[in-house]
């Protein structure tokens, strides 16, 4: 989660695996404590955004998700596109809903042939936004977001390095 590209998706993902494993561990004080800590923070968190972000991965999609949870279907997922959609854009959508369709029914250009073909989710959603205009600018936009600031933390550290550095020789010279 330390990479400078890490994507809300990743989060999730991860946040599920370690869930999976705490759930397998046989001393059952330190895994109940545990669980209910990661629960407290998934409470916390803009919970929606982190779905939408598997639900929109087409690696991933709703197929992540146990089928028995109620309240996790591409009508719920519609309804925060919409949601989300207003609240960024500052306008309403006219057309997401019939772009999720398409993406939920892996029409082309949203099959995995076409995914297979990038290295990056949010490119391969830039170059799906002619077909998909208001969800590709959407999913751009939700993809685009950092969830850490290890990079710029980096970059401080160097920068305060380098200017420690420099202030101590003028204060030699």
């Amino acid at each position: 989660m330390q990479q400078d590209k890490a994507r809300l998706y990743q989060v999730t993902l991860s946040f599920g695996y370690i869930m999976n494993i705490l759930k397998q561990q046989t001393p059952i004080y330190f895994r109940n404590r545990m669980v209910k800590r990661l629960e407290l923070r998934w409470a916390g968190w803009e919970q929606p955004l982190l779905i939408l972000s598997l639900a929109l991965h087409p690696k991933y999609r709703l197929e992540m998700f146990s089928s028995t949870i109620k309240n996790l279907t591409y009508s719920h997922i519609g309804r925060w596109l919409t949601y989300y959609y207003k609240s960024w854009f500052k306008k309403d959508s006219t057309t997401i809903l019939q772009e999720l369709e398409k993406f939920k029914k892996q029409k082309y250009p949203f099959c995995n042939e076409t995914f297979k073909q990038f290295n990056d989710i949010v490119e391969w959603w830039e170059s799906v936004s002619d077909v998909a205009p208001e969800l590709g600018i959407f999913a751009s936009h939700l993809f685009g977001i950092c969830i850490n600031t290890a990079s710029c933390e980096r970059l401080f550290s160097t920068m305060g390095f380098l200017h420690s550095k420099r202030r101590n020789r003028l204060q030699v010279s």
